[in-house]
């Protein structure tokens, strides 16, 4: 029983984190690791082709 609650647990967080990335992506705040600052930075983000 332990471990089925505990599985549950992490299935929940998983899934949380997934839906959490879906919806920051959707707003455009997420997809590179530029700090939200993507015009001082070379790393091809999204949000810097969408300007």
């Amino acid at each position: 029983m332990p471990t089925i609650i505990v599985g549950s647990i992490v299935a929940i967080m998983f899934i949380a984190i997934i839906v959490n990335e879906i919806k920051k992506k959707k707003s455009g705040k997420g997809g590179c690791n530029c700090g939200g600052n993507c015009g001082a930075c070379g790393i091809n983000c999204p949000s810097k082709q969408n300007k």
